[in-house]
C-alpha cells in the first residue's frame, strides 16, 4: 500500500512582479521535473491587497500618462532569449515585448481610467508598438495580469497543485509549530503555512525627522505637505492651479508629477519637428496648471536616456564594451588584495572605460579635432593602472594639449554637479541656464551613438551591472559599499544612466518656456516661515527672492529600510526576531543597520534575530537591498542571471527550495 502523499502548504506574500515571477519559476522546475508529485499536494495560497499580477506600482487602471523608464525590449518578469540557457523556460515564459507582440489588439487597447481629466492628445509624439518605445506602465500591467494568470492556470493543471488567491494583506506572521500561522485583513480564518515567499515590493516606510517636521507644521499651519509616496498614490489634482507648488527631487518621480500637473490639467504639447532637438515641442496651457518650483542638490533634472539602439545582456548602446572593467582585472585585483574596494580596485577601471568610450566616440564623430596618433597614446595612458585619478587627470590634459588642444578633458564626475561652484545672478539667469541645459541634454540623447556624452553614460551603466553583480556575489568591501557605492556613485549613476525617455526631456523643456516649471537652484533649502505661515525654499547659488508656496511635495519613492517600514508584516518580523537587519561594518568596523534583511545566500532565506537555523521564509526583491545594490523593477529580457535578470535567477532559486522541501 503506498504512503499517503505529504501535503505541503506554500504562502506567497505579493503578487506583483516578483511573486508572479516566483510562481512562473515554480512552473518551470515543475514542468522540468523538479517535483515528486506522487509524494507531495503543494497548495500554493498567493495574497495581496492589490491587483495579482501588476500589484499597485503596475495597475493596468492607472493613468495611461505614466510611462515605463526601460523601452519594451527590455522588461520581463519570465525568462526570455538567452537568459533561458541558465533558467529554462516554462511553458508561458514571455517577455513584455514577446506578449505585446503576440496580443498587439489587448495591448494597444486603451486602459480603463479612473482620472477625471479627458484622455490627453499628443502631436506628434508616437506611442505605437515599436520595441523601442517607451510603453505606458498601465500596459506592463496588463502583461503581468495576463502572466500571472497563465501561470497559476498553468499550475493546477498538475495533479496535485492547487492555488487560491487572496486579496488581503498580510499583517502577522509568526511561528506555529514546524510551521508559520498568517493573520489576514480580511476576516477569514487565518492561514498556515509550511514555507513563505516574501515578494513585498514597495511598502510604506516611516518620514525622517525633515519629513516628521514638515508633516507637523503642515497641520498646524493649515498647510498641504506630500511625503514621499508611489506615484499612483499621490492626488495630482489636488494641487491648486496658479499657485507654487514646491517640489523637493527631480528623479523619475518628478517625471510623473510634471506630466499630471500638465497634461493631466488637460494641456497639450505640440510638435515642430523642423526644429532642433530640445526645442521641438510648445506647451499650450490651459491656466489650471500649478506652478512647479523644483530643486535637487545637483540642480538638474535625471538625464534623458540616449535613442541610441542597446544590445543585451547590459541594455547598453551599440559599440560599446568594457574595455578594462573585465573579468581578468577583476580577478587580477582580488588576487592581490583579497577583498574589492570600490574606490581602490574598481573605480579606477570604470573611469579608464568611460574616458576610452568618450574619446573613440568624439574621434568617429568629429576626426578633426585630433592628431595623428592619439588613439594609442591614450590607450598607453589608460593602460597605466598605477595613476592615480589626480595623476590621470593632469596627464589627460597634457596629452589633449599635445594633440587635441581643442579638446577639454572628460571627467564623468563633473556631470553629477553639472553647474559645480557658479553663481546665478537672478531666478531669471538661472532659468536661461536651464534651458539651455535640458536642450542640450535633449540634442544629446537624440544623437544616439554619435553623442560621446551618452555613450559614456552608457560605459557607466554597463560598468554598474558588473558592479551590481560582484556586490550579490559579497565581492565586494561592506566599507565600501557604504562610504563610496552608497556615498557617491550610486547618485552620480543614477543621475546619468536611471532618467526618463527623451519625450520627457522635451516635454520639461517645454513647461520651462512656458513657464509652469521653474529651478530653484543646486542645494537648495526647503524651510518653514512661521511669520508668513509657508513653505520656503531658496538655493545658496542664485540671488533671488525666496519662493513660498502653501505646498510642499516630496517626489521620490518612500524609503527602502526595513527598520522605517510601516508595514505591520515588516515591522511585526523584526519585533518578533523572526527577522534581524543585515547589519553592515563601515569604514571605522563600527556596526550599522543595513537596508534590507539579513539573508542567507541565494536562495535568500531569512536570518532569525538570535541567529539561529534560517527561516523557511525566502525574501524577493526590494528588501534584499543589503545584498544587492540596486535591486531592479524588471528583470531584462535575454540578460544575465547575475546581473541584469538577477531578480529570475533569486524567483528561480526559491522556487526549487521551496520544492525540495523545508530543510532539515
Amino acid at each position: 500500500m503506498s504512503a499517503k502523499p505529504e501535503e505541503r502548504t506554500v504562502a506567497v506574500i505579493g503578487a506583483g512582479p516578483r511573486g508572479t515571477s516566483f510562481l512562473e519559476r515554480l512552473l518551470g522546475a515543475v514542468e522540468h521535473g523538479h517535483r515528486d508529485a506522487a509524494s507531495v499536494l503543494l497548495r500554493i495560497i498567493v495574497i495581496d491587497p492589490g491587483p495579482h499580477g501588476p500589484g499597485r506600482v503596475w495597475n493596468p487602471r492607472q493613468s495611461p500618462l505614466y510611462l515605463m523608464n526601460t523601452p519594451a525590449s527590455f522588461p520581463t518578469a519570465a525568462p526570455a532569449g538567452q537568459t533561458q540557457a541558465r533558467l529554462p523556460a516554462s511553458s508561458v515564459s514571455r517577455s513584455f515585448a514577446q506578449w505585446r507582440e503576440g496580443h498587439a489588439a489587448e495591448a494597444t487597447a486603451s486602459p480603463v481610467r479612473t482620472d477625471s481629466f479627458e484622455p490627453p492628445v499628443f502631436h506628434g509624439v508616437d506611442h505605437g508598438g515599436a520595441d523601442t518605445d517607451y510603453p505606458t506602465r498601465a500596459a506592463y500591467g496588463q502583461y503581468l495580469s495576463w502572466l500571472h494568470t497563465e501561470v497559476c492556470a498553468a499550475l493546477q493543471r498538475h495533479a496535485g497543485i492547487s492555488v487560491e488567491q487572496r486579496r488581503a494583506e498580510v499583517t502577522s506572521l509568526s511561528r506555529a509549530g514546524a510551521g508559520y500561522e498568517l493573520v489576514l485583513d480580511d476576516d477569514v480564518a487565518h492561514v498556515r503555512a509550511d514555507q513563505v515567499v516574501l515578494a513585498l515590493g514597495h511598502i510604506p516606510a516611516g518620514l525622517n525627522e525633515t519629513g516628521e517636521h514638515f508633516t507637523a507644521v503642515a497641520q498646524e499651519l493649515g498647510l498641504r505637505y506630500q511625503a514621499p509616496a508611489i506615484p499612483t498614490d499621490v492626488d495630482y489634482h489636488a494641487l491648486p492651479a496658479g499657485e507654487n507648488v514646491l517640489v523637493r527631487g527631480m528623479g523619475l518621480n518628478f517625471f510623473d508629477l510634471m506630466i499630471q500637473a500638465s497634461v493631466g490639467r488637460g494641456g497639450v504639447f505640440h510638435e515642430h519637428p523642423d526644429r532642433p532637438a530640445g526645442q521641438r515641442l510648445e506647451y499650450l496651457a490651459t491656466g489650471d496648471e500649478p506652478h512647479l518650483v523644483a530643486g535637487s542638490r545637483r540642480g538638474t533634472p535625471y538625464r534623458g536616456k540616449s535613442t541610441a539602439l542597446t544590445t543585451a545582456p547590459g541594455f547598453a548602446p551599440v559599440g560599446v564594451t568594457l574595455h578594462h572593467l573585465t573579468a581578468e582585472a577583476i580577478a587580477a585585483a582580488e588576487r592581490r588584495h583579497d577583498v574589492l574596494d570600490f574606490s581602490a580596485h574598481l573605480w579606477p577601471l570604470i573611469q579608464r572605460d568611460v574616458l576610452r568610450t568618450y574619446y573613440r566616440t568624439l574621434i568617429r564623430v568629429a576626426p578633426e579635432l585630433f592628431g595623428e596618433g592619439f588613439p594609442g597614446t591614450l590607450d598607453e595612458l589608460l593602460a597605466d593602472t598605477h595613476l592615480g585619478e589626480a595623476v590621470l587627470r593632469t596627464r589627460g590634459h597634457h596629452l589633449l594639449r599635445e594633440h587635441a588642444p581643442d579638446v577639454l578633458w572628460f571627467d564623468i564626475r563633473s556631470l553629477g554637479r553639472p553647474f559645480g561652484e557658479l553663481t546665478f545672478d537672478s531666478a531669471e539667469q538661472y532659468q536661461q541656464h536651464m534651458e539651455t541645459y535640458l536642450e542640450d541634454d535633449a540634442a544629446t540623447s537624440a544623437a544616439g551613438v554619435r553623442s560621446p556624452v551618452k555613450m559614456a553614460i552608457g560605459a557607466l551603466h554597463l560598468a554598474r551591472m558588473e558592479v551590481k553583480a560582484l556586490i550579490s556575489q559579497g565581492r565586494v568591501s561592506q566599507a565600501s559599499q557604504i562610504s563610496e557605492i552608497e556615498g557617491w556613485f550610486e547618485s552620480l549613476v543614477e543621475g546619468l544612466a536611471s532618467g526618463p525617455p527623451l519625450q520627457r526631456i522635451e516635454e520639461l523643456a517645454a513647461l520651462v518656456r512656458s513657464g509652469v516649471v521653474e529651478f530653484l537652484g543646486p542645494e537648495p533649502i526647503f524651510d518653514v516661515d512661521r511669520e508668513t505661515g509657508c513653505f520656503t525654499a531658496e538655493s545658496p547659488a542664485v540671488a533671488a527672492p525666496t519662493y513660498q508656496a502653501r505646498w510642499l511635495l516630496e517626489a521620490m519613492m518612500p524609503a527602502n529600510r526595513v527598520q522605517l517600514s510601516r508595514s505591520p508584516l515588516v515591522a511585526g518580523l523584526l519585533r518578533s526576531g523572526l527577522a534581524r537587519p543585515r547589519e553592515l561594518a563601515d569604514a571605522s568596523g563600527a556596526p550599522r543597520a543595513g537596508k534590507g534583511f539579513d539573508v542567507t545566500p541565494p536562495p535568500h532565506r531569512l536570518i532569525p534575530a538570535d541567529g539561529a537555523q534560517p527561516e523557511e521564509i525566502y525574501v524577493l526583491g526590494l528588501q534584499l537591498s543589503s545584498v544587492q545594490w540596486g535591486t531592479a523593477i524588471a528583470a531584462e529580457a535575454g540578460g544575465d542571471a547575475e546581473s541584469s535578470a538577477r531578480t529570475l535567477a533569486d524567483a528561480d532559486a526559491a522556487a526549487r527550495a521551496v520544492l525540495a522541501g523545508p530543510a532539515a
